[in-house]
């Protein structure tokens, strides 16, 4: 008697074990059902449901890597294979393999850039990134990146300004690559001998940090698909050929990850790039 009441108590159980076990790549969508089963072992369902929610989103995440790398590095690659291949077909002066190897270099080391921040994307935990937060000085913060970025700008006659006040709870390594992302797109695209301003606003709910420059106008039917990957408002541009078009990609997983939102407006001239992050109890 003891055995059989045993045996129809981990009916449930088995279940469970077996539905588990039938849960692969092919069908991440599936959850358990948790319908019927002893309240005793709802927390376990959960949790390992939860579980599966992750590994989906993982999967989801590492397709779209791929699918993106492949994509962006078959171009490049075949005009590098083809310009070694045509120059290795004749005779030419040193000068001209020079002028080759160079070209080269400067575009391995663009794939280098691109690879890296899709690695980072691919990478980025999001629980790591909130524990990690912690209150930091935005007056700081927003002078050491104009220090940083002084150099850079001075080659294009560019003066930084930089304005902060408040606190901003963020995950430090994290933030300083969003801003450093948003101050060398506008370095790259602001006309020379213009200026970069960096300001950090405090906002009721948090803070507000706006990196705006002066250039083109960017027409309002671009600003939407600005921080997709790999977008271009204009391939045929030669600073759009240099960049990987990940920058602002990195910007909007860096915010997503702190529960913030990011925009950015472009109106005579004037592109600004809008970051809010959320105070520490919101």
């Amino acid at each position: 008697m003891g055995y059989l009441l045993v045996h129809r108590g981990l009916l449930p159980l088995r279940r469970l074990a077996r539905h588990a076990q039938g849960i692969g790549v092919s069908n991440l969508a599936e959850r358990l059902d948790s319908h019927g089963a002893p309240k005793e072992l709802l927390p376990m369902i959960d949790s390992f449901n939860t579980m599966l929610e992750r590994l989906a989103k993982g999967f989801v995440q590492l397709g779209q890597v791929s699918t993106d790398m492949a994509h962006e590095l078959r171009t490049p690659i075949n005009n590098l294979l083809g310009e070694t291949q045509v120059a290795l077909q004749q005779q030419r002066s040193i000068e001209s393999y020079q002028q080759l190897l160079a070209s080269n270099v400067e575009e391995l080391e663009r794939l280098a850039r691109m690879l890296d921040n899709m690695l980072f994307l691919a990478r980025t935990d999001p629980a790591s990134a909130l524990r990690q937060r912690q209150a930091l000085d935005a007056a700081d913060e927003v002078e050491r990146i104009a220090d940083y970025f002084e150099g850079l700008a001075g080659d294009v006659d560019m003066h930084i300004t930089a304005l902060g006040e408040g606190v901003i709870w963020a995950e430090p390594m994290l933030l300083r690559r969003a801003l450093a992302n948003l101050c060398a797109n506008a370095i790259k695209y602001g006309a020379p001998g213009s200026e970069l301003s960096i300001q950090a606003v405090p906002d009721g709910a948090g803070i507000n940090l706006r990196v705006s420059n002066h250039g083109q106008t960017i027409p309002a039917e671009h600003l939407p698909r600005l921080f997709e990957r790999f977008y271009r408002v204009d391939e045929s541009r030669e600073r759009s050929a240099q960049s990987n078009g990940l920058g602002l990609s990195i910007v909007a997983t860096i915010m997503q990850l702190h529960n913030g939102r990011y925009r950015v407006s472009s109106e005579d001239g004037v592109t600004c790039f809008e970051l809010f992050f959320p105070g520490r109890e919101a």
